[in-house]
């Protein structure tokens, strides 16, 4: 029997800020930062980064997918401490189910471990229900740039850099970065099978990318950038909020040589049409530009790539 080898990438949060449920954010959708990927050889390994309200709909599609005896292995990562990016995980439905092992990944923030920086949302005052109760097994890794997570027989590993990576292996590489004020935010690298993803979300460039952020995203297949902005509202009152306008993304974009451009943490103010306008102006730019939206799936190793 062949093994069936995936790298699927599926969208189930895309604003930035807060979640903006309404008539005229349908088509994007509202929730705030979740993406979901399924990666590896088989049954794959599930990835998800950021657990902002998007997260909440996932969970619950993990619940009715998966066979009922099977074991959940899930892997979260969080590139930071803001509320939208965390917002979703006290209702994140495998939390609450003995089968799950849930290894939760993310940086150092403030004197906070991401441990610490996870476990608040959902203990008293703040949940009614605390963490500490739940069914669920969850194991926190605390990661630098030094390190890089490589899954070897369906259990993620810790490795030191540099590593290389084969091609049967699942390897997720952070660089934490000080564009996004005033804590960080850590940007993450994801390879397998040749080919390689970067979810870089809640960054600005004011002054241009850096040169770490390029060489680490340099020949991507798929760049996932923060675009929250017009140039507009960035240069009238947005400056120095930690988010980037869609010159920015399409600026990193060129000068790493990136196959596909997603722009993504949508400004929770702009409806629909304002976001079809920005990813009209985004492909006169780079003409391999997508707007993320709510549900949008794309295929890395069934998808054609031409130069």
């Amino acid at each position: 029997m062949s093994i069936q080898q995936r790298f699927l990438v599926r969208f189930w949060g895309v604003r930035g800020s807060y979640p903006t449920p309404g008539a005229e954010t349908m088509r994007h959708g509202g929730n705030t930062s979740c993406v979901e990927m399924q990666v590896g050889n088989g049954k794959g390994d599930t990835l998800i980064f950021d657990a902002g309200s998007g997260i909440i709909r996932l969970g619950e599609d993990v619940m009715q997918r998966e066979e009922p005896n099977a074991p959940l292995d899930i892997a979260l990562f969080i590139t930071h401490g803001h509320g939208d990016h965390l917002i979703g995980f006290p209702f994140f439905a495998p939390l609450f189910d003995p089968r799950t092992t849930l290894h939760i990944f993310g940086p150092h923030l403030v004197d906070y471990n991401i441990e610490q920086l996870v476990t608040q949302l959902m203990s008293p005052p703040y949940f009614p229900v605390d963490v500490h109760d739940l069914p669920s097994r969850r194991i926190f890794h605390t990661i630098t740039n030094e390190q890089c997570i490589v899954w070897q027989g369906g259990q993620p590993h810790i490795s030191r850099l540099p590593h290389t990576v084969r091609d049967d292996e699942v390897c997720v590489s952070a660089l934490f970065t000080q564009s996004h004020p005033k804590d960080g935010a850590v940007i993450y690298r994801i390879e397998y099978a040749g080919r390689r993803v970067v979810y870089a979300t809640d960054v600005e460039w004011e002054q241009g990318c850096d040169a770490d952020f390029l060489a680490f995203i340099e020949g991507t297949d798929l760049l996932i950038h923060d675009a929250q902005y017009t140039r507009h509202d960035y240069q009238r009152m947005k400056h120095g909020f930690g988010h980037s306008t869609i010159e920015m993304a399409i600026e990193a974009a060129r000068a790493a040589h990136v196959h596909e451009l997603i722009l993504f943490h949508h400004e929770p103010t702009y409806n629909d049409k304002q976001l079809d306008r920005m990813e009209a102006e985004a492909r006169t730019q780079f003409a391999r530009t997508r707007s993320a939206y709510e549900g949008m799936k794309i295929d890395l190793l069934t998808s054609k790539r031409t130069e």
